[in-house]
């Protein structure tokens, strides 16, 4: 029996001879196209249909692709993430709630993993899974372990927040993340600070909290003139680590934020392992010289190649 909700029948009669396609409409903020896909017995439709939810993610690429602005993205590379985007979504409606969770504890796992390990901590991926998982530790330091398990309940609070970013949520964030690690987590830093070899100077203490507002308002405001959010999202990040509103943290905390945004604008989330550290930072040195498009390509190559990673993945479950 066909779901009613996602498609509909079209008959056509052209000169007695009567045909039906199977139509699937699609919608993206005030665009509205459809896709269709000839069939022989409109009796016999099932309630999902691959080739027609293809045609349906692509032609959603193109509608989307054709709303937003960029100021450093090509239009073509929009549209190429957007369909990878759709097709991922399309994938993910063909497999069981219980592949989901298994998918989506691993990508947990893996987050947790790397954006640890580029602040130095030395937990392997199967040691971070035995932790999560089974509690089992190694012969690590406490802060280590605090390291990785305050993400538990970091991810539990952002996964169910569902408003917009503030100073209050960031700060929330922060104490979570560094919570047994620091002393006063949730506080931004009431001194000057300094990075080992970055001669980038942040934000003075006393315009942390203006300059974090300015950030949040902006952001907000180019996604309501249609700036692309991949981009917006990255330059947020960017930003967010020049203004370096922490005594320590800072990293974890704006990687969880970036990721709060992909998750709220329904793109899969960031994934930065260990072996794209260097990647990583060398984009945020590029934007330190002021070189935003170049930064802002690094973080597409990185995340083009985590989202054909992750379809290859997903077809083992097909």
């Amino acid at each position: 029996m066909m779901d009613s909700k996602k498609y509909r029948i079209e008959k056509i009669d052209k000169n007695g001879s009567i045909r039906y396609n199977l139509i699937k409409d699609v919608r993206f903020k005030d665009k509205k196209a459809k896709v269709r896909k000839a069939i022989s017995d409109p009796e016999n439709v099932g309630f999902f249909c691959l080739e027609l939810e293809k045609k349906a993610a692509f032609k959603k690429a193109e509608l989307v692709s054709d709303y937003y602005s960029s100021d450093y993205l090509k239009k073509i590379e929009i549209l190429s993430l957007e369909e990878k985007r759709a097709f991922r979504n399309v994938y993910f409606k063909q497999i069981s709630p219980d592949d989901i969770s298994l998918i989506e504890a691993g990508f947990e796992t893996d987050y947790i993993h790397g954006t640890t390990a580029i602040e130095g901590n030395t937990f392997r991926l199967n040691e971070v899974r035995d932790l999560l998982e089974y509690g089992i530790s190694p012969k690590k330091t406490l802060r280590e372990i605090n390291e990785i398990q305050n993400f538990t309940k970091t991810r539990a609070f952002a996964n169910h927040f569902n408003g917009k970013v503030t100073v209050d949520f960031i700060k929330k964030i922060h104490s979570l993340i560094m919570d047994k690690i620091l002393e006063n987590p949730g506080h931004f830093r009431n001194t000057g600070i300094g990075i080992i070899g970055c001669d980038l100077q942040h934000t003075p203490p006393e315009l942390i909290e203006d300059e974090l507002n300015e950030l949040i308002n902006n952001f907000y405001e180019n996604l309501q003139n249609k700036k692309h959010p991949f981009e917006q999202i990255i330059i947020f990040h960017y930003r967010f680590e020049s203004i370096h509103p922490f005594t320590d943290g800072n990293g974890r905390v704006g990687r969880e934020i970036m990721n709060y945004f992909f998750r709220k604008e329904k793109y899969p989330q960031f994934l930065i392992r260990p072996e794209n550290r260097t990647e990583y930072l060398s984009a945020l040195r590029m934007g330190d010289e002021e070189k935003i498009g170049q930064m802002i390509q690094i973080f597409y190559q990185i995340y083009q190649k985590q989202l054909d990673k992750d379809e290859s993945e997903l077809n083992r479950f097909h």
